[in-house]
């Protein structure tokens, strides 16, 4: 399955259970880091968990909408830095 089918299936799903499956991914991120990730960026990765563990008031918490938002602008700054790298 291709990246790309992976979002289309997860963008289909219905806001709750697109939900369910964000917690389900970060609280498994870390058994889904490929093998070549050093060991400097898996301390970071924990890290950065321990910290949302110990302080979640910290973070902003994001509906279906929220994150739909979130990657479109990703989308559009990535799409807007390559274009202009050319």
């Amino acid at each position: 399955m291709s990246v790309e089918q992976i979002e289309a299936t997860i963008r289909a799903l219905p806001p709750e259970e697109r939900a369910q499956f964000v917690e389900w991914f970060d609280d498994h991120r870390s058994e889904l880091v490929a093998d070549d990730v050093s060991e400097t960026q898996k301390a970071e990765l924990l890290r950065r968990r321990k910290e949302y563990d110990e302080h979640p008031e910290r973070f902003v918490r994001m509906d279906a909408k929220g994150i739909d938002e979130m990657c479109e602008r990703i989308n559009r700054e990535v799409k807007s830095r390559l274009s202009s790298a050319r």
